[in-house]
C-alpha cells in the first residue's frame, strides 16, 4: 500500500509540472517572437488583472480587522474560562446522573 501511495503522489506530481510545461508552450510563453509576448501580455491584462484588481476593493480596512480579531479573541478567552468555572458545576452534575442511574439499574 505504501509503495502505490508513492507511485500516486509522484505521478501526480509529474502531471502537474508536465500540465503547467504544456499550458506555457501553448501559450508561447518561452516564444522569442515579441508580437506574441506582446499579444499574451495584453490578454494577461485583459483577462486576468481585472480580477485581482477588484477584490482589494472588497477588503475591509485595517482598523476594522484589528477590532474583529480583538473581538473574537476576546470572546474566545471568556468562552474558555467560562467553560472552566463550571466545570466543578458540570462534573456534579455529570456524577450525580450516573450515581443515580446505578442506583435505580441496582434495585
Amino acid at each position: 500500500m505504501g509503495f502505490l501511495w508513492r507511485v500516486t503522489k509522484f505521478t501526480a506530481r509529474v502531471a502537474l509540472v508536465a500540465g503547467a510545461v504544456k499550458l506555457s508552450l501553448d501559450n508561447d510563453v518561452w516564444s522569442l517572437n515579441t508580437v506574441k509576448g506582446s499579444d499574451l501580455y495584453c490578454r494577461l491584462k485583459e483577462y486576468i488583472l481585472p480580477g485581482t484588481i477588484v477584490y482589494p476593493q472588497k477588503l475591509p480596512s485595517k482598523e476594522e480587522v484589528l477590532s474583529e480579531a480583538g473581538s473574537s479573541w476576546n470572546s474566545g478567552v471568556d468562552r474558555v474560562f467560562n467553560v472552566i468555572e463550571n466545570v466543578p458545576s458540570s462534573t456534579q452534575q455529570v456524577a450525580n446522573g450516573i450515581i443515580g442511574k446505578s442506583i435505580i439499574g441496582g434495585k
